[in-house]
């Protein structure tokens, strides 16, 4: 039976984990693993090597280290101007006596500067949100787990854990890239997860903090489909004919800028 896109992405994701958590794996591990035929696996790993993620060797493949991630410090000072009307328009959509959750990043770093004296609960992954606040009256709670070097972000099982045991009010997720077809996507396969989970125990809304540059683009591994998308809160740099894509699928689209 032919097997859809998203089947087909699906098990390539898995395949990549795979080959993250190994470094490299023969055919035959993936195939038992994956419970697919060997023949399945070179094709996956063929489309994976043209997209530059894996290299292949006689009878297996191995995972290739992305380029090096930009520090927070970097991050800061990209789109700066941008960020804090992104953060500004979301902190004013947060009402008293709420229990939101922020993603890693700096676009949801700039939500917290911008909330004044409200009495909310904080949960994060952004080892660094502690730092960005002196209101008495917010509740942070760090999520634990392994800390991220370059980004501050906390991943890995601790990190669920946390995340599955609490439920939110809102969610506010930054994004690597967003494409009205693929939906929202990171190349961190921990935090894909993360958001995920979130997303599933979040009672009221999910909110997407972007810049406009990340509009129209598609990373490795999927957060959200469109559909679980109510809201996002972008520049008008964004591309045109993502944001009317988006838009037609029922996406309130918010420019921070306007």
């Amino acid at each position: 039976m032919k097997q859809s896109k998203e089947q087909i992405k699906k098990r390539q994701r898995a395949m990549i984990s795979l080959l993250k958590e190994h470094g490299n794996c023969r055919v035959s591990f993936l195939a038992s693993t994956l419970q697919v035929s060997e023949l399945t696996v070179r094709r996956d790993l063929e489309e994976l090597e043209k997209e530059h993620l894996i290299e292949r060797f006689h009878g297996g493949a191995r995972f290739i280290q992305p380029a090096s991630e930009q520090t927070v410090a970097d991050k800061t000072q990209d789109y700066s101007f941008q960020k804090d009307l992104i953060g500004k328009v979301a902190a004013s959509m947060i009402p008293n006596n709420s229990t939101i959750f922020l993603g890693s990043g700096t676009t949801t770093l700039s939500i917290i500067k911008h909330l004044g004296n409200k009495r909310i609960t904080i949960v994060t992954n952004n080892a660094l949100a502690p730092v960005y606040t002196d209101n008495e009256h917010i509740t942070m709670i760090l999520c634990g787990g392994e800390c991220r070097p370059k980004t501050k972000s906390l991943i890995g099982p601790y990190t669920e854990q946390v995340i599955n045991s609490i439920f939110v009010d809102m969610a506010f997720l930054g994004a690597n890239a967003i494409d009205a077809l693929n939906g929202v996507t990171t190349n961190i396969y921990q935090e894909a997860e993360l958001y995920k989970n979130i997303a599933s125990n979040c009672a009221s809304k999910i909110i997407m903090v972007a810049t406009g540059h990340k509009l129209g683009k598609t990373n490795t591994f999927k957060i959200l489909d469109v559909s679980s998308l109510k809201t996002l809160i972008t520049d008008s740099t964004a591309d045109a004919k993502t944001l009317s894509s988006l838009k037609a699928q029922g996406v309130n689209i918010i420019f921070a800028d306007e």
